[in-house]
C-alpha cells in the first residue's frame, strides 16, 4: 500500500532528467563557470518537464530534486571552513551540505507543484 503511495508520486525518468539538466544549466551561470546567458533557457526544461508530468505530486518531486541539484552545485563551497578551519572529515562535510541542499529544495518544489496546479486549471 505504502510502495504503491510512493510510486505514484514519482516522476518518470525523463522529466527527472530534464530536472536535472535545468539545474545543470542554471549551476553553469552562477560563477565559477560564468556562462550567465544559460540563466536565461536555464528554468525552460523545468517547466517543460512539470507540463509534461501533469500531476502536482509529481511535480512536486520533480522541483525538489531541481532544487536539490542546484543549491548543492551553487553551494558547495560551504564546506570549505568546516573542511579546513573545523577538522570535519570531507565526506562527512559535503553530506550535512546534502541535508541542507535537500531542506532549501523544498521551495524550488513548492513552486513546481503551484506552477502544475496553475496549468492544470488555467491551461
Amino acid at each position: 500500500m505504502i510502495v504503491g503511495a510512493v510510486k505514484r508520486c514519482l516522476p518518470g525518468w525523463r522529466n527527472a532528467g530534464l530536472a536535472v539538466v535545468a539545474a545543470g544549466l542554471l549551476i553553469l551561470a552562477f560563477p565559477d563557470f560564468e556562462y550567465w546567458f544559460l540563466a536565461w533557457f536555464a528554468l525552460v526544461p523545468l517547466m517543460w518537464a512539470i507540463e509534461r508530468e501533469g500531476d502536482a505530486a509529481r511535480s512536486l518531486v520533480i522541483g525538489w530534486l531541481f532544487g536539490t541539484v542546484f543549491f548543492f552545485g551553487t553551494c558547495w563551497w560551504l564546506t570549505f571552513a568546516p573542511i579546513t578551519y573545523a577538522g570535519f572529515p570531507w565526506p562527512l562535510a559535503y553530506f550535512l551540505m546534502l541535508v541542507v541542499a535537500v531542506g532549501a529544495g523544498v521551495f524550488p518544489a513548492l513552486f513546481a507543484a503551484m506552477l502544475s496546479v496553475l496549468l492544470r486549471r488555467f491551461g
